[in-house]
């Protein structure tokens, strides 16, 4: 029988699919395609947060520069309120004084800052997450963004406290105990004698605890006094080892204990004492006290600089710039650029070396 050309036919067309090995090798080739590109992600990110710490480490040193402009003088790391009698109490740190000069006029004219960061005032405004005060890749940081802070001043060899015999300003490495930095063998004793002391001290950091209104320590430094150079003195860079912290209730960006606050060099006088032959500057970046070295301590404890980018930190300097900085310093250089004022020293045994932008 001849079929028409009118007829209807059904043809019915089998449409041939993908056999078991081709599919196992189009989702190995997936898998592969994957597995190159997820370093090249992962690569792109860790970049991409290097340099917004970057550009948070440029932004504070300029923030400071700016509050230098205004009050001619930097800010203290820290101030404390310390009557000669009767109780005392953390008022607020560096990071509060420069809100104005980071876009933080709205959290800054909420501080009462003739009062304690405990004040019901005060107390809200320190759990407020300021972007510019932490480092993306800071992963000790607050996961709730309750006010934390990756980064912390220039604080030279130590800080100054009160002693339990009542006698204040006296100068501490948090290393190394009192710092004897005249050689005299005496330290805090109360009397003129350790005024040699207290003006070396000056000369080898930029930022120091001081009292609010009220204590007997006021000592700062503007960036005219900057003898070394401004491109050759350090200001401010990372510690991942401060801020938030959950036993602390107090650790915030605002908190001026001076673990949290700033960063300190190790005293290189042997013993603690700074007489003819007993300084080593490799001892300012060893053990305990080099760059990194405190990375997985517990927060507080480890007032150094510490960032989770490999091999350094990003450091901001006194002129604005900002450059990564080697955990491998040598101890001298890096002793040298924490000091503003590292020349005023020659003559004495903490004479320093003289370093130049090639040094480091």
């Amino acid at each position: 029988m001849q079929r028409s050309n009118n007829s209807l036919s059904l043809r019915v067309t089998l449409s041939r699919g993908f056999s078991m090995v081709e599919l196992i090798v189009v989702m190995a080739i997936l898998a592969l395609l994957i597995a190159i590109s997820l370093p090249a992600i992962g690569s792109a990110r860790a970049a991409a947060k290097r340099m917004q710490c970057s550009n948070n480490v440029r932004n504070l040193a300029l923030a400071l520069t700016q509050f230098d402009v205004t009050h001619r003088r930097l800010p203290a790391s820290g101030y404390y309120y310390d009557p000669p009698s009767g109780g005392g109490g953390a008022h607020h740190n560096w990071a509060v004084s420069i809100l104005p000069y980071l876009d933080q006029s709205n959290v800054s004219n909420q501080w009462d800052v003739d009062k304690p960061i405990t004040d019901p005032v005060n107390e809200p405004l320190t759990k407020i997450h300021i972007p510019v005060f932490v480092c993306p890749q800071d992963i000790t940081r607050s996961k709730e963004n309750l006010g934390d802070l990756s980064y912390v001043v220039n604080g030279g060899f130590g800080f100054t406290y009160r002693t339990s015999a009542g006698i204040g300003d006296c100068p501490l490495s948090p290393m190394n105990g009192n710092l004897d930095l005249n050689g005299d063998g005496s330290t805090c004793a109360g009397t003129p004698v350790d005024d040699e002391d207290r003006k070396r001290f000056k000369e080898t950091g930029l930022f120091f605890l001081e009292n609010w209104k009220e204590g007997g320590t006021v000592r700062h430094h503007a960036i005219a006094d900057i003898k070394d150079g401004t491109s050759l003195t350090f200001l401010v860079t990372e510690n991942a080892r401060t801020g938030y912290d959950p036993t602390d209730p107090l650790a915030c960006y605002a908190n001026p204990h001076p673990r949290r606050s700033a960063f300190y060099i190790a005293s290189p006088c042997r013993s603690g004492v700074c007489d003819a032959g007993g300084v080593d500057y490799s001892l300012c970046n060893s053990g305990s006290s080099r760059i990194n070295s405190g990375l997985w301590s517990p927060e507080g404890s480890s007032p150094v600089p510490n960032s989770f980018h490999e091999g350094g930190v990003f450091m901001g300097y006194a002129d604005g710039h900002v450059k990564f900085l080697s955990e491998a310093i040598d101890g001298a250089i890096y002793a040298a650029l924490a000091s503003p004022q590292g020349l005023m020293l020659e003559g004495t045994p903490l004479t320093q070396v003289i370093v130049s932008g090639d040094s480091f």
